[in-house]
Protein backbone atom coordinates (compact mmCIF):
# COMPACT_ATOMS: atom_id res chain seq x y z
CA UNK A 1 0.00 0.00 0.00
CA UNK A 2 1.45 3.60 -1.02
CA UNK A 3 1.34 5.98 1.85
CA UNK A 4 2.20 9.33 2.49
CA UNK A 5 4.01 11.58 4.52
CA UNK A 6 1.71 12.19 7.95
CA UNK A 7 2.85 15.35 8.13
CA UNK A 8 5.25 18.44 7.04
CA UNK A 9 7.77 20.64 9.11
CA UNK A 10 5.35 23.36 7.64
CA UNK A 11 1.97 22.03 8.98
CA UNK A 12 3.45 21.05 12.27
CA UNK A 13 3.97 24.57 13.19
CA UNK A 14 2.64 27.78 12.32
CA UNK A 15 4.29 31.13 13.37
CA UNK A 16 6.99 29.27 16.02
CA UNK A 17 4.22 27.00 17.64
CA UNK A 18 2.84 23.68 16.80
CA UNK A 19 -0.03 22.95 15.12
CA UNK A 20 -1.52 20.11 16.69
CA UNK A 21 -4.98 20.22 15.38
CA UNK A 22 -3.56 20.62 11.04
CA UNK A 23 -1.38 17.63 12.57
CA UNK A 24 -4.64 15.56 13.30
CA UNK A 25 -6.19 16.36 10.64
CA UNK A 26 -3.32 15.38 7.80
CA UNK A 27 -2.84 11.89 9.82
CA UNK A 28 -6.39 10.91 9.31
CA UNK A 29 -6.63 12.55 6.10
CA UNK A 30 -3.71 10.75 5.05
CA UNK A 31 -5.06 7.15 6.70
CA UNK A 32 -8.25 7.75 5.10
CA UNK A 33 -7.17 8.09 1.28
CA UNK A 34 -4.49 5.74 1.98
CA UNK A 35 -7.14 3.17 2.73
CA UNK A 36 -9.60 3.71 -0.67
CA UNK A 37 -11.00 7.14 0.26
CA UNK A 38 -11.76 10.11 -2.04
CA UNK A 39 -9.78 12.93 -0.52
CA UNK A 40 -12.61 14.93 -2.68
CA UNK A 41 -15.63 13.42 -1.26
CA UNK A 42 -13.70 13.63 2.11
CA UNK A 43 -13.41 17.46 1.73
CA UNK A 44 -17.01 17.53 0.88
CA UNK A 45 -17.90 15.82 3.72
CA UNK A 46 -15.54 17.61 6.18
CA UNK A 47 -17.07 20.89 5.11
CA UNK A 48 -20.75 19.89 5.64
CA UNK A 49 -20.13 18.59 9.04
CA UNK A 50 -18.19 21.87 10.13
CA UNK A 51 -20.66 23.92 8.73
CA UNK A 52 -23.61 22.27 11.15
CA UNK A 53 -20.98 23.01 14.32
CA UNK A 54 -21.01 26.93 16.10
CA UNK A 55 -17.92 28.66 16.56
CA UNK A 56 -15.95 28.23 19.89
CA UNK A 57 -16.29 30.30 22.52
CA UNK A 58 -12.41 30.27 23.21
CA UNK A 59 -10.02 29.80 20.94
CA UNK A 60 -7.54 26.76 21.04
CA UNK A 61 -4.36 26.99 22.75
CA UNK A 62 -1.79 24.75 22.04
CA UNK A 63 -0.12 24.90 25.51
CA UNK A 64 -2.70 23.43 27.28
CA UNK A 65 -2.61 20.50 25.56
CA UNK A 66 0.50 19.55 26.92
CA UNK A 67 -0.03 21.11 30.01
CA UNK A 68 -2.72 19.44 31.14
CA UNK A 69 -1.08 16.26 29.88
CA UNK A 70 1.99 16.52 32.40
CA UNK A 71 0.04 17.25 35.26
CA UNK A 72 -0.34 13.53 36.47
CA UNK A 73 3.38 13.27 36.10
CA UNK A 74 3.56 15.70 39.46
CA UNK A 75 1.08 13.74 41.31
CA UNK A 76 2.96 10.18 40.08
CA UNK A 77 6.27 11.63 41.42
CA UNK A 78 4.72 12.94 44.72
CA UNK A 79 3.94 9.29 45.56
CA UNK A 80 7.65 7.77 44.25
CA UNK A 81 10.41 10.19 44.77
CA UNK A 82 11.81 9.26 48.41
CA UNK A 83 12.13 13.24 48.85
CA UNK A 84 7.96 13.05 49.19
CA UNK A 85 7.33 10.19 50.76
CA UNK A 86 7.22 9.18 54.59
CA UNK A 87 8.74 5.93 55.92
CA UNK A 88 5.31 4.29 55.02
CA UNK A 89 5.58 5.28 51.23
CA UNK A 90 3.20 7.33 51.65
CA UNK A 91 2.95 10.58 49.43
CA UNK A 92 3.77 13.46 52.65
CA UNK A 93 1.14 16.86 52.81
CA UNK A 94 3.39 19.76 51.60
CA UNK A 95 3.06 22.93 51.71
CA UNK A 96 3.43 25.63 48.47
CA UNK A 97 6.26 26.82 49.89
CA UNK A 98 8.85 25.68 52.56
CA UNK A 99 12.61 25.50 53.34
CA UNK A 100 12.76 21.70 52.90
CA UNK A 101 9.93 19.40 50.89
CA UNK A 102 7.18 21.49 48.89
CA UNK A 103 4.98 21.67 46.18
CA UNK A 104 6.70 24.28 44.90
CA UNK A 105 9.97 22.39 45.06
CA UNK A 106 8.14 19.25 43.58
CA UNK A 107 6.65 21.35 40.92
CA UNK A 108 10.61 22.29 39.75
CA UNK A 109 11.62 19.40 39.82
CA UNK A 110 9.36 18.17 37.60
CA UNK A 111 7.46 21.03 35.29
CA UNK A 112 10.48 23.32 35.56
CA UNK A 113 8.76 25.57 33.16
CA UNK A 114 5.61 25.76 34.78
CA UNK A 115 3.96 28.01 37.69
CA UNK A 116 3.99 25.72 40.84
CA UNK A 117 1.21 28.23 42.45
CA UNK A 118 -0.84 27.93 38.82
CA UNK A 119 0.27 24.10 39.14
CA UNK A 120 -1.24 23.61 42.55
CA UNK A 121 -4.44 25.46 41.90
CA UNK A 122 -5.24 23.31 38.86
CA UNK A 123 -4.24 19.70 40.95
CA UNK A 124 -7.10 21.36 43.37
CA UNK A 125 -9.36 21.51 40.23
CA UNK A 126 -8.91 18.00 38.62
CA UNK A 127 -9.73 16.70 42.23
CA UNK A 128 -6.36 14.90 42.37
CA UNK A 129 -4.71 17.21 45.00
CA UNK A 130 -6.84 18.45 48.12
CA UNK A 131 -6.01 21.58 50.82
CA UNK A 132 -5.54 20.47 54.30
CA UNK A 133 -5.25 23.91 55.58
CA UNK A 134 -1.89 25.40 54.37
CA UNK A 135 -0.76 21.71 53.20
CA UNK A 136 -1.60 19.62 49.75
CA UNK A 137 -2.62 16.52 49.90
CA UNK A 138 -2.58 13.55 46.79
CA UNK A 139 -6.46 12.67 46.61
CA UNK A 140 -4.86 9.52 44.56
CA UNK A 141 -2.83 8.86 41.95
CA UNK A 142 -5.35 9.80 39.04
CA UNK A 143 -7.00 13.20 37.84
CA UNK A 144 -10.15 13.75 36.89
CA UNK A 145 -10.82 15.82 34.20
CA UNK A 146 -14.37 17.47 33.81
CA UNK A 147 -15.98 19.55 30.85
CA UNK A 148 -13.63 21.13 28.71
CA UNK A 149 -10.39 19.85 30.21
CA UNK A 150 -11.80 16.08 29.40
CA UNK A 151 -12.25 17.52 25.63
CA UNK A 152 -9.11 18.92 25.93
CA UNK A 153 -7.07 15.91 27.32
CA UNK A 154 -9.30 13.62 24.97
CA UNK A 155 -8.06 15.28 22.19
CA UNK A 156 -4.21 14.35 23.46
CA UNK A 157 -5.03 10.83 23.40
CA UNK A 158 -6.69 10.96 19.87
CA UNK A 159 -3.47 13.00 18.44
CA UNK A 160 -0.95 10.29 20.41
CA UNK A 161 -3.19 7.32 18.75
CA UNK A 162 -3.21 9.23 15.18
CA UNK A 163 0.99 9.57 15.72
CA UNK A 164 1.18 6.02 16.32
CA UNK A 165 -0.83 5.05 13.68
CA UNK A 166 0.89 7.24 11.00
CA UNK A 167 4.31 6.25 12.36
CA UNK A 168 3.65 2.43 11.95
CA UNK A 169 2.08 2.92 8.36
CA UNK A 170 4.51 5.12 6.96
CA UNK A 171 7.57 4.47 4.63
CA UNK A 172 9.65 7.09 5.84
CA UNK A 173 8.99 6.17 9.71
CA UNK A 174 12.46 5.91 11.68
CA UNK A 175 12.90 3.78 13.82
CA UNK A 176 11.23 0.41 15.29
CA UNK A 177 7.17 0.70 15.29
CA UNK A 178 5.55 1.79 18.04
CA UNK A 179 3.43 -0.53 20.12
CA UNK A 180 0.00 -0.80 18.65
CA UNK A 181 -2.03 -3.97 19.71
CA UNK A 182 -5.97 -4.84 20.11
CA UNK A 183 -8.14 -7.47 21.53
CA UNK A 184 -11.65 -7.40 19.47
CA UNK A 185 -14.92 -9.62 20.02
CA UNK A 186 -17.12 -9.52 17.46
CA UNK A 187 -19.93 -10.33 19.55
CA UNK A 188 -19.97 -9.61 22.95
CA UNK A 189 -23.09 -9.31 25.35
CA UNK A 190 -24.46 -5.68 26.01
CA UNK A 191 -25.38 -6.81 29.37
CA UNK A 192 -21.82 -7.36 30.06
CA UNK A 193 -19.93 -4.08 28.95
CA UNK A 194 -20.45 -2.03 32.13
CA UNK A 195 -19.01 -4.68 34.15
CA UNK A 196 -16.34 -5.53 31.98
CA UNK A 197 -15.05 -1.97 32.03
CA UNK A 198 -14.99 -1.85 35.70
CA UNK A 199 -12.81 -5.18 36.24
CA UNK A 200 -10.26 -3.56 32.92
CA UNK A 201 -10.29 -0.29 35.27
CA UNK A 202 -8.66 -1.88 38.38
CA UNK A 203 -6.54 -3.65 36.00
CA UNK A 204 -5.11 -0.98 33.74
CA UNK A 205 -4.82 1.08 37.04
CA UNK A 206 -2.20 -1.33 38.00
CA UNK A 207 -0.55 -2.00 34.97
CA UNK A 208 -0.02 2.03 34.04
CA UNK A 209 1.46 2.85 37.60
CA UNK A 210 3.84 -0.50 37.00
CA UNK A 211 4.60 1.30 33.50
CA UNK A 212 4.68 4.79 34.31
CA UNK A 213 7.30 3.44 37.21
CA UNK A 214 9.90 2.35 34.69
CA UNK A 215 9.24 5.29 32.88
CA UNK A 216 10.39 7.33 35.97
CA UNK A 217 13.14 5.65 36.66
CA UNK A 218 14.22 5.86 32.74
CA UNK A 219 13.47 9.43 33.15
CA UNK A 220 15.70 9.65 36.15
CA UNK A 221 18.78 7.50 34.99
CA UNK A 222 19.27 9.28 31.38
CA UNK A 223 21.92 11.18 31.06
CA UNK A 224 22.73 13.07 28.28
CA UNK A 225 21.33 13.11 24.89
CA UNK A 226 17.73 14.08 23.64
CA UNK A 227 14.28 13.30 25.19
CA UNK A 228 10.77 12.78 24.06
CA UNK A 229 7.41 12.89 25.43
CA UNK A 230 6.39 9.00 25.59
CA UNK A 231 2.81 8.22 26.81
CA UNK A 232 0.85 4.63 27.26
CA UNK A 233 -2.84 4.68 27.05
CA UNK A 234 -5.43 1.68 27.45
CA UNK A 235 -8.99 2.15 26.31
CA UNK A 236 -11.69 0.39 25.50
CA UNK A 237 -14.10 0.95 21.81
CA UNK A 238 -17.84 -0.11 21.17
CA UNK A 239 -19.80 -0.77 17.73
CA UNK A 240 -23.33 -0.01 18.55
CA UNK A 241 -25.62 -2.85 18.23
CA UNK A 242 -27.15 -2.21 15.22
CA UNK A 243 -23.51 -1.68 13.01
CA UNK A 244 -23.16 -5.67 14.19
CA UNK A 245 -23.59 -8.16 11.34
CA UNK A 246 -27.36 -9.43 11.65
CA UNK A 247 -25.65 -13.47 11.10
CA UNK A 248 -23.52 -13.22 14.09
CA UNK A 249 -26.19 -11.41 16.21
CA UNK A 250 -28.64 -14.08 15.03
CA UNK A 251 -25.62 -16.75 16.03
CA UNK A 252 -25.45 -15.31 19.56
CA UNK A 253 -29.37 -15.40 20.38
CA UNK A 254 -28.90 -19.24 19.39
Amino acid sequence: MRTKPRATARSRTRGGKVDHYRELLEGMAGILVDTGHSPRRLSREFSEICSRLKEPKHPSDAGQLTYLWDLPHVVAHWHSDPRYIDSRGAPMPLPLRARGPSLSDLVRRVLPREDPATVAKSLVKLQGVKRLGALYVPTGRYLTYPDVSARIHGFTALLGMMRTVGHNVSKRRGGPPLLERTALNPSFPANRVEIFNRELTKEADRYLWHVDEKMRIAEKTHRGGSRVRLGVGIFTFQEPADGIPSRIRRRSKR
